[in-house]
């Protein structure tokens, strides 16, 4: 929303550098990542209000810090070099490369997690109201020219519900991904020296639907903020 953008900046301009919290703009960006979720878990049967509630807090306190990493950015593009307030003019100029990247580029990829995070979330407690019918689980990656070598060497690992390495690879294990998991009622299971090692951003190195989780805890908004 623009009025609110120009009205965020205006503030930031004039309180020269005290202003650290917009309500409006928390709740903007909520709304904005609530919809992901929405979308993340639509085919799914409607989950439980504990589990909303824990991706509801989680997506809040995601917003929080996101808008308050972004103010801290705007507040130190109010001085220049030598420490001087800068013109209304310059101050626009920064802040405005400042919101399009936080409102517009970050949003962007940040509202593609929500969804992705949110399917894999529903789909964590669909896969453990039937484990024991359905143990195992099979990682599936989309192999085309976009697979990343992330995801390429996981696919088709079959593994044991409860084994470790879906504490740290079940997806997404990064951004924009499309990997997801199949479970099964048997198959052949994947021998542990057949694990390859991949790397994987440390931030993501979690099973968010484990966790009921749509934001990785080690996120580097939460670091600014020391929360």
């Amino acid at each position: 929303d623009d009025n609110l953008i120009n009205e965020l900046v205006q503030k930031v301009y004039n309180a020269q550098g005290t202003y650290t919290e917009s309500v409006d703009m928390v709740t903007a960006i909520f709304n904005d990542l609530w919809r992901g979720v929405n979308e993340g878990i639509a085919d799914f049967d409607t989950p439980d209000q504990a589990f909303l509630d824990a991706l509801r807090d989680n997506v809040s306190q995601f917003s929080s810090a996101k808008n308050y990493t972004m103010l801290r950015e705007l507040n130190n593009a109010l001085l220049d070099e030598n420490g001087a307030l800068v013109s209304w003019e310059d101050f626009q100029i920064a802040a405005r490369k400042i919101t399009g990247e936080y409102l517009k580029n970050y949003l962007k990829v940040e509202y593609s997690l929500a969804v992705n995070a949110a399917q894999m979330a529903a789909k964590w407690k669909q896969i453990m109201a039937n484990a024991d019918t359905l143990p195992l689980l099979r990682f599936d990656a989309v192999l085309d020219n976009r697979t990343t070598e992330i995801c390429r060497p996981l696919d088709g690992i079959v593994l044991p519900i409860d084994h470790i390495f879906w504490k740290r690879f079940y997806p997404p294990n990064h951004y924009n991904c499309r990997s997801t998991v199949r479970q099964l009622s048997s198959g052949k299971v994947t021998a542990d020296e057949k694990i390859v090692g991949v790397e994987i951003p440390a931030m993501f190195q979690t099973n968010l639907g484990e966790r009921t989780l749509i934001f990785p805890p080690d996120h580097p908004y939460y670091i600014v903020t020391g929360k």
